[in-house]
């Protein structure tokens, strides 16, 4: 996904870059346009500064679909795993305690779900798909206009 937009705030190699996002048409088969507003409101975004963007400059950001479904993956596909597999591992035990059959596989579900959970939560502190300044537009900080994009 790439936008325009106009550097606010300079934060060390990050930059706070303020953006109209519009999802149009252009932007309907990206599976990570539904990670920015929809609406005609300013939406400050801090992005990696690699292009070393100053205050005023207007810039492309980019955001890498793959590592934003990448992270869907971990948030979500982690817990389900471990939810399922705590299912599994619950059932192992039924032929020993037939009784319980419906505690042990409900028991293994919640536990194994939790446990995802928490490997997702921890792998996540680590992995967090961030914009990127891809390319400087126009360094003239007189005619960056403040909040504005293209498409």
């Amino acid at each position: 996904m790439e936008k325009v937009g106009t550097v606010v705030e300079i934060l060390n190699n990050r930059a706070k870059v303020r953006c109209l996002y519009r999802c149009d048409s252009e932007c309907s088969f990206c599976p990570a346009s539904h990670l920015f507003a929809k609406s005609d409101e300013p939406l400050d975004i801090e992005a990696l500064n690699l292009a070393g963007a100053q205050e005023g400059d207007t810039v492309r950001i980019e955001l890498d679909a793959a590592a934003s479904l990448s992270a869907y993956g971990l948030a979500y596909g982690t817990p389900i795993l471990g939810l399922v597999a705590g299912a599994l591992a619950g059932a192992a035990f039924v032929p020993r305690y037939p009784r319980l059959e419906t505690l042990l596989v409900a028991g293994g579900a919640i536990a194994g779900a939790a446990a995802g959970f928490t490997i997702a939560v921890l792998r996540g502190r680590r992995f967090r798909p961030a914009p990127v300044i891809a390319e400087i537009l126009n360094a003239d900080k007189n005619t960056a206009s403040k909040g504005s994009c293209d498409g």
